[in-house]
């Protein structure tokens, strides 16, 4: 079908939902043609760059988080002849969506929630387009507007589906993108529209960024437009003072501090200040067991063994508070995570009359803390994911000193009133005075100037727990910290070990175990070749049945493994890959005639990578079958 034709098409959908669809409580904001035209030819534009160029040359998966009629998408893809191999069309509300667009575009179809991480792959797209309304309804889309706004879900499946050499462009405002994971990449190009802004985003090694505006049919490049960087032009001059806080910070009392955009002198103002005493409601009563004897908790594994559920086992098992979501705090760490996030830092608001505002915010460990601390008879979690993706010196500075179990508080909940409220530091002044409590460490107010500092310690309730994945020879945790952990690894399991009601099928176990065998036996000369084996988690659902679900699954966790070892261990093929398969493939008390049969209508040669994941997509996803 033509481009024509498929256009003629998205604008006869629009209008046909518009016109049957659209009352007054329920309006539809689908992307207009002309619109969508705009957008696709500044993406023409920066494409040009040449780290961009290339990038757009190599797509696999392109992902429409959101695409309503697909107007946006489809001139993107289309007026810019990009080519890709997987083009996915996802809505929650797909009733309401152009879903002709799925055979019109050779596409795939799916209706995900934005909000539900685990409905998608990890590290699956390669370009991600986002227009954040579930079927051109902001009525219905609970996306992030005005009292709607859910960031940390929304970011979370953000940080699931992209990888680093990701493509991202977003339809919205920028006080939304600013919001999004995504912003953190180095490198954004911004074109300014209004409310409809158009923002492109990767991972690039530079700080350079561009901003245009759309003037009079051209797209003009502009250091100094409205929004960049977030700051409006009458604002930029104050954007140096907030490189200048020591200039800043001159009065005796400054755990506020007001900057007036009229560029008046900065000064203090009275009944908008904060507040430095922080307090908390005193809970005496008892929940949970508080008795599991490792308070500091370190899982390392490859992938796929089970970390996290162990975690999830150890939660309702050893503690009994699975469900108590106040008393577990479970953070994924990436690249981006701060000291400043996690424990505390400096937040900067503003206010209606254009006034800035400093203030001190405390993180989600440091809150996490104060719980644990307020309800002593209680056991509180803090789970700290893929640790090997960032320092945690870096991250719980604060805290390296405070870990060791030896070193934590017991609070006597005797000694305090249920249901009061205290002064955080006054009780835990009150707190060190029990003959048992030694440890503490000082830390400074961040938005003073003061020699005055708050206390902190760390409660003898709150268990430390953290994953991390192999990766290569980097160290996962640092050796002043990993003394105080109780370090567990974690290996792929079988079915004799899990049970046949988790792992289904006992053919795919035993093949596993074969695999990993083969796998151990290849890289013994290798530092650490337990690195290389291969997680349980992706093969756990295939069950015994012969039939095309449990075939599709069974070539979807060996292409996993395969892309694996190509991609993130980056593993050479001739070496490692084609002599652990092809043993693996031939005939042997490893391989059940189901297996066999599987295997033989791949027809697998083992010449390449390419070969092997392109028999193996076939198999999987129809959509390629033409092609």
């Amino acid at each position: 079908m033509s481009k024509d034709r498929i256009y003629s098409q998205i604008e006869g959908f629009i209008e046909t939902s518009i016109n049957d669809k659209e009352t007054k409580t329920n309006k539809f904001y689908y992307i207009e043609t002309e619109e969508a035209k705009t957008k696709a030819k500044f993406i023409e534009l920066i494409s040009k760059d040449n780290a961009l160029k290339n990038r757009f040359m190599n797509l696999d998966i392109v992902l429409d988080l959101s695409f309503g009629s697909g107007n946006l998408t489809t001139h993107i893809l289309l007026d810019n002849q990009i080519n890709y191999k997987q083009l996915i069309l996802n809505d929650k509300f797909l009733e309401d969506c152009n879903v002709e667009l799925k055979d019109l575009l050779n596409g795939d179809l799916s209706s995900c929630d934005f909000f539900d991480k685990d409905c998608f792959d990890e590290d699956s797209v390669d370009l991600l387009i986002f227009n954040p309304t579930h079927g051109g309804k902001p009525d219905r889309k609970n996306y992030i507007h005005k009292e709607n706004k859910n960031f940390e879900a929304l970011n979370e499946t953000l940080e699931r589906i992209l990888k680093q050499n990701s493509i991202v462009i977003f339809r919205g405002s920028f006080e939304d993108f600013e919001s999004l994971y995504f912003s953190k990449f180095k490198y954004q190009n911004i074109y300014l529209d209004g409310d409809s802004s158009l923002f492109v985003a990767y991972d690039i090694e530079t700080d350079y960024k561009k901003c245009y505006e759309y003037i009079e049919n051209e797209y003009v490049e502009n250091k100094n437009c409205k929004k960049e960087n977030g700051i409006e032009d009458e604002d930029l001059e104050i954007s140096e003072y907030i490189n200048e806080l020591d200039t800043l910070l001159l009065n005796e009392d400054k755990s506020s501090l007001i900057v007036n955009t009229a560029k008046e002198e900065v000064k203090e103002e009275k009944g908008v200040m904060t507040d430095k005493k922080e307090t908390g409601k005193f809970v005496n009563e008892t929940l949970g067991k508080d008795t599991f004897s490792h308070k500091n908790l370190l899982l390392k594994g490859v992938p796929g063994t089970g970390k996290s559920q162990t975690i999830e086992d150890i939660i309702e098992k050893e503690l009994d508070i699975k469900g108590k979501a106040t008393n577990i705090c479970r953070i994924n760490i990436h690249s981006a995570s701060s000291n400043a996030d996690l424990m505390q830092g400096i937040g900067i608001t503003s206010s209606d009359n254009g006034s800035i505002k400093y203030e001190e915010k405390q993180g989600l460990i440091y809150n996490h803390i104060k719980k644990a601390l307020f309800a002593p008879n209680q056991p509180f979690v803090l789970v700290l994911e893929e640790i090997q993706e960032n320092s945690l010196n870096e991250l719980i500075g604060d805290l390296i000193y405070l870990i060791e179990a030896k070193k934590r508080v017991t609070v006597d909940g005797s000694k305090f009133e249920d249901e009061k409220e205290y002064d955080y530091q006054a009780f835990i002044e009150q707190v060190l005075k029990d003959e048992k409590n030694a440890h503490y460490i000082e830390i400074p107010y961040l938005v003073d100037i003061s020699t005055e500092y708050r206390k902190m310690v760390l409660p003898a309730n709150l268990y430390v727990f953290c994953t991390s994945n192999y990766r290569d020879d980097k160290k996962v945790i640092e050796d002043n910290l990993l003394r105080c952990f109780d370090v567990v690894e974690i290996y792929p399991q079988t079915q004799d070990t899990l049970g046949a009601e988790i792992f289904k099928s006992k053919d795919v176990s035993d093949f596993l175990s074969k695999l990993n065998e083969l796998i151990e036996n290849k890289f013994k000369e290798e530092t650490h070749p337990d690195r290389y084996l291969v997680g349980h988690a992706n093969w756990l659902d295939i069950t015994e049945e012969d039939n095309d679900e449990n075939k599709k699954l069974f070539y979807t966790a060996l292409l996993k493994v395969i892309i694996e070892f190509k991609e993130i261990r980056e593993v050479d093929f001739d070496t490692y890959v084609e002599p652990i398969l092809s043993e693996l493939f031939k005939e042997g008390e490893h391989l059940s005639e189901r297996i066999q049969k599987y295997l033989d209508k791949c027809n697998f040669e083992f010449k390449s990578y390419k070969e092997m994941v392109d028999k193996l997509q076939t198999k999987i996803y129809d959509f390629l079958k033409n092609k």
